[in-house]
């Protein structure tokens, strides 16, 4: 269970404030680490994240070994992913990473982070997964704040006069401003408390059928039809051990400048080094398929 002393330092961040309650207001799923332990247990996998070279520092420290999820792939069709490109980034280092599975999809997962790491699904893409359609369509997200409505009994009245006190204006007569007064910090933690506990309830008594889905998912990963357009599954693993790198040269160097590439290298080499278990590689985008394959993923 999580707890309130926590959400209340959150809170004390503006910007962690506006997204927890975002993703509770538009009825998001969290994943935590903690309860999918008890769902999948320490499901080993490796898989595969691309960064930009000049993130390594800031990104890297954050997550390696940490409860901290990072998105990662197994395959990939675009020919993005596997010439050593990223997905919102120019990429140019591909990193073989061990971790543990929070979450494993066939296609762009469209999960969102919040400032303490957890991360939230959408109740389409979390029916998509696990062949619950009643999380399908417009209807999905009230249909999963439903679930937790049955299980936390004071859940819907406090939801709603949060959202309610978000619509109050100036001009609203007094008494509509003293039903739904603007929520405290305090109050504000502890619907995110118990939004993110009932959650939590609702995915333990679903463990089969996640353990399931999830497992199927990383033994067999395919790319669905309906990502085609975007070619690569996503999983979201924790725990994160960096293995082998691979450093694309014609994405962190400059083709007209031997000196300066040789020092990009050389500089990228020395970052990695006290994150990397394995060897780090370099060469062409061409030499990435052949890199990833070599480790189990799937490229075209």
């Amino acid at each position: 269970m999580i707890k309130l002393k926590e959400l209340l330092l959150e809170l004390s961040g503006v910007a962690h404030s506006k997204k927890s309650l975002e993703w509770v207001s538009m009825d998001f799923i969290p994943m935590t680490p903690k309860v999918m332990k008890q769902i999948m247990g320490d499901v080993p996998i490796t898989t595969f994240h691309n960064l930009n070279w000049f993130s390594i520092k800031k990104q890297l420290p954050k997550v390696i070994g940490t409860k901290k999820s990072i998105s990662t792939y197994t395959g990939d069709t675009s020919n993005r992913l596997s010439m050593g490109g990223g997905v919102q980034t120019g990429g140019g280092v591909v990193l073989e990473v061990e971790g543990k599975v929070l979450v494993a999809g066939t296609e762009d997962l469209g999960s969102v982070p919040d400032e303490a790491g957890r991360r939230w699904l959408h109740p389409n893409t979390f029916g998509k997964i696990l062949g619950m359609k009643q999380f399908d369509g417009g209807a999905g997200g009230i249909n999963f704040r439903k679930e937790l409505y049955k299980i936390d009994k004071k859940l819907e009245d406090i939801l709603y006069k949060y959202k309610t006190s978000l619509l109050v204006m100036p001009s609203d007569p007094p008494d509509v401003k003293e039903r739904f007064p603007m929520y405290t910090n305090k109050q504000k933690a502890e619907l995110i408390k118990r939004y993110i506990d009932a959650s939590n309830k609702f995915l333990l008594k679903n463990k089969k059928k996640i353990k399931k889905s999830f497992m199927d998912n990383v033994n067999n990963p395919k790319i669905t039809t309906f990502m085609s357009k975007y070619g690569y599954n996503e999983l979201l693993v924790y725990d994160v051990k960096v293995k082998d790198v691979y450093i694309v040269i014609d994405l962190v160097g400059d083709p007209n400048d031997y000196e300066t590439t040789e020092k990009a290298l050389s500089d990228i080499k020395k970052d990695l080094k006290p994150f990397t278990k394995g060897k780090i590689f370099t060469g062409f985008a061409s030499g990435v398929k052949k890199f990833i394959k070599q480790r189990g993923g799937k490229v075209w």
